[in-house]
């Protein structure tokens, strides 16, 4: 891999680094655009979307496994590249103690290219009120 092609941390060029922080009482319902807003130069359309959590990048096994095809990482506006995660506080609670963990996200388009769009920690919160 060229120089050019990876970013200091060790990620691609195209990955932003965003720390997230969710509570494990509530749905995990982030929102994230991507690009200028107003560039139509790209978008999502037959794209989707892959997100591994894992106790540190070099565990083999993801603790937590999200994706388009299941519904945890939806296409809001495919034209403004917007996308949500969907993940029930059931699913963040049967596998994610509270605690800092480490995830990326991957973009597959329809031409069967992977770009990796985001990585970062992920704390999980342990809630207050549980339902």
């Amino acid at each position: 891999m060229s120089d050019e092609s990876k970013c200091d941390n060790g990620h691609s060029v195209t990955s932003a680094e965003v720390d997230l922080s969710i509570d494990n009482n509530g749905t995990w319902s982030d929102a994230f655009q991507f690009g200028d807003t107003g560039d139509l130069t790209w978008n999502l359309i037959g794209c989707s979307f892959e997100c591994d959590v894992k106790r540190n990048r070099y565990d083999a096994n993801p603790l937590l496994s999200l994706n388009s095809g299941a519904g945890q990482i939806l296409v809001d506006d495919p034209t403004q590249r917007v996308i949500h995660f969907d993940v029930a506080p059931a699913a963040i609670q049967t596998a994610l103690q509270p605690g800092i963990y480490v995830y990326d996200l991957i973009m597959t388009d329809a031409n069967s290219i992977i770009t990796p769009l985001m990585h970062g920690q992920l704390e999980v919160t342990q809630g207050v009120t549980q339902s």
